[in-house]
């Protein structure tokens, strides 16, 4: 060997490119592109799994830069070859010979090494071939054989810095992972001393209390102290609008994505902020889609699971080990052999969720409510469906098998106020709690009234009924009041009482609709009474075009509130609910252009995943003119999802798929009405397209 090749900054060189290549591909590149390949069955973030990389990245590669530099001569050549022979076998391993073993990768169920005799052999015999690539260089090739090992090394890291940057762009929009979830932790307990409970309902009229004063004769001998606030306007309508602008006082005005804009009214300065800095026991029981992350801070039910360093690097060791065992030849993959469902170990299995008979039965199971002193003060918002269909509840607050009606759902949910209202008189916190009941929008013309009974502490008299115009926006200074008189900064600034009978004021109201591709957040105001329609003015409207981007096969879109799916949407699809989307009338088309379709592709498979069928109906669906599905679609859909599958030979050269979707049930006379009042079919939540 020449010895001008054995200086410390050839050394150097040659051992920070080998480093570089191994350190590239199976501490940076591998992580990320199995993350990015299994993103829909992993719950935590792009972001974390990155940071985790990244660092650990940097510090291998010190490290070995240093192993492979610091040798002289012959131990210094073994330890480059060899590092380059192991980083060559592990990128032709990751992405160019691995085969499907048929199960066992991610579903935990045993994988029949055996029957892989063959393949290991010929897997063996490559790896082989990596191991003596670089030593038949530095033999072969005495004076070149450095410049290929760096050149080859500089190469291969780029071709995948390539990749992974083209993976990353092309699903940059499904990389964030909500890894916080609201919790039922202390959701029947309460202080012995002071107590504000909110119940909010999902949706329920003003004009529904009419029903329950008829048929519960001792109505208002129950809700003593309370006063009925009859002319009440909702923030929104739709509880992705309504709720969260209920509980904030911020509504979201179609500017950003529905993420971002939760993500910025949970950031700072919310009530619940407040509550936390004057020692308020502040719990929030909704579900977690209605929250950003730093909710977390102030709502004392509202855990991160990634916000531990023992979560975070078991998230970090359980990619690395998915990682080896993909890049690991086929005779050590037993060694690294996992079912990724272990790492949902670390999420909670008491999230939170809007099941009112499963509320009132955990409820009964414990005996009711339990009091503290480890606190003084505490805040309760309960979220339950009130009148929102489908329609099980019994009158008795238990889910029905079969559907029940508006009058049992209300009865129903009533019974468990009912009786937790019961549970405070009768330990003694009834007189001095404030109690408020109220729903997050109405169910009659633009959902723009809801119920509203507040019984204020230490309120002795007896039920009353109001007209003072009133908001839900009111909650969060009402809720602000407990603790300062300065309540201009929350919501509406004013509370529920700082309103007399006769009062007059300008209130707003926000209506999500639109439909297909095409989302719009109207505007509304009123100086009248809230349930006047008629008196309810447009001011402006807020839109938001999707416009379709080329789908890229095998990713995961959403017909949720940022409706990543809508923007293939043409025809026959409703406003999404923040939930999923309605198919609606006689017909209803997508067109999608995908970005690519492999050439061996014998079948596209089509996936939507149901989430409600409001009438079961005979469904035909075309593929760029050709029937490829019929059935009737009826409740089993809700748990398998619609299946189809179109053959690829009917996609032209422009790469675009047109389904058209029929309901030949449903009378043509329906293209002449308005798209959000025709019947509608099933809603969907999800939707993708893969090959096999």
């Amino acid at each position: 060997m020449d010895n001008k090749y054995d200086k410390f900054g050839h050394r150097l060189a040659l051992g920070a490119a080998c480093s570089l290549f191994l350190v590239f591909t199976f501490v940076l590149y591998a992580p990320l592109k199995l993350y990015l390949e299994n993103k829909d069955v992993l719950w935590f973030n792009f972001e974390s799994t990155l940071t985790a990389s990244l660092i650990l990245s940097a510090v291998t590669l010190i490290i070995f830069t240093l192993i492979l530099a610091l040798p002289k001569r012959i131990v210094h050549t073994g330890l480059c070859c060899l590092v380059f022979a192991l980083a060559l076998g592990l990128f032709l391993q990751g992405n160019f010979l691995n085969i499907d073993y048929g199960s066992g990768v991610l579903d935990g169920s045993e994988i029949a090494w055996k029957d892989y005799t063959t393949y290991g052999a010929i897997d063996s015999a490559v790896w082989a071939a990596c191991l003596a690539m670089p030593f038949a260089f530095w033999m072969v090739f005495r004076t070149q054989w450095r410049k290929i090992l760096i050149f080859a090394s500089i190469g291969l890291v780029l071709v995948q810095a390539v990749i992974l940057t083209s993976q990353i762009s092309n699903n940059s929009n499904n990389l964030s992972k909500v890894t916080f979830e609201v919790t039922r932790d202390g959701i029947y307990e309460l202080s012995e001393d002071d107590n504000t409970v909110v119940f909010v309902l999902d949706s329920f009229d003003n004009e529904y209390l009419k029903k329950i004063k008829r048929d519960f004769p001792d109505y208002e001998e129950r809700l003593g102290g309370f006063t009925q606030y009859d002319n009440t306007l909702a923030s929104g309508s739709g509880t992705s609008i309504a709720l969260p602008s209920l509980l904030t006082g911020e509504v979201y005005k179609n500017d950003t994505t529905y993420s971002s804009y939760l993500e910025s009214i949970w950031d700072n300065g919310t009530v619940y902020s407040l509550l936390k800095k004057n020692d308020v026991d502040t719990r929030i029981f909704a579900q977690t889609a209605y929250f950003g992350t730093e909710a977390k801070d102030d709502i004392e039910n509202i855990y991160d699971y990634m916000d531990t360093k023992v979560a975070r690097l078991s998230m970090a060791g359980t990619i690395y080990k998915y990682a080896a065992y993909s890049y690991a030849p086929h005779y050590l993959k037993p060694y690294f052999w996992m079912d990724l469902d272990t790492i949902s170990s670390y999420k909670s299995d008491n999230a939170y969720s809007l099941d009112d008979a499963q509320f009132y039965s955990d409820y009964v199971a414990k005996q009711g409510f339990s009091y503290t002193d480890s606190y003084s003060d505490c805040v309760r918002i309960y979220h339950l469906s009130g009148a929102r269909t489908p329609y099980t509840l019994t009158k008795n607050t238990i889910k029905s098998a079969t559907t029940t009606s508006l009058d049992e759902q209300i009865y129903g949910c009533f019974n468990c106020i009912f009786s937790m209202i019961e549970d405070m008189k009768n330990s003694g916190v009834y007189k001095n709690s404030t109690i408020i009941i109220t729903a997050n929008m109405g169910n009659k013309e633009l959902t723009q009234n809801p119920l509203l009974l507040i019984k204020e502490a230490g309120s002795t008299k007896g039920y009353q009924t109001s007209d003072a115009p009133l908001s839900t926006y009111d909650l969060a200074p009402t809720l602000a009041s407990k603790v300062t008189y300065d309540v201009t900064n929350y919501g509406s600034g004013k509370t529920y009482f700082d309103f007399e009978d006769d009062a007059t004021r300008t209130r707003y109201f926000y209506l999500n609709t639109g439909e297909n591709n095409k989302t719009r957040i109207e505007q509304y105001s009123t100086r009248s009474d809230a349930a006047d329609t008629e008196q309810m003015r447009l001011l402006d409207s807020f839109y938001s075009s999707k416009k379709a981007s080329k789908y890229r096969l095998g990713t995961s879109r959403t017909f949720a509130m940022d409706a990543t799916a809508n923007e293939y949407c043409i025809q026959g699809f409703c406003s999404t609910t923040g939930w999923s989307t309605a198919l609606a009338g006689p017909q209803s088309q997508m067109v999608i252009p995908i970005s690519s379709i492999p050439s061996d592709a014998e079948d596209i498979h089509v996936f939507f995943g149901v989430s409600n069928i409001h009438k079961a109906s005979n469904c035909v669906i075309y593929a760029n003119g050709k029937q490829v599905f019929s059935a009737k679609i009826n409740q089993s859909f809700s748990n398998d999802g619609l299946n189809f599958t179109v053959p690829a030979r009917l996609i032209g050269d422009d790469k675009t798929l047109r389904l058209r979707i029929v309901f030949p049930e449903i009378s043509d006379d329906e293209f002449l009405i308005d798209q959000n009042k025709r019947t509608k079919t099933f809603s969907v939540q999800t939707f993708k397209m893969y090959t096999q």
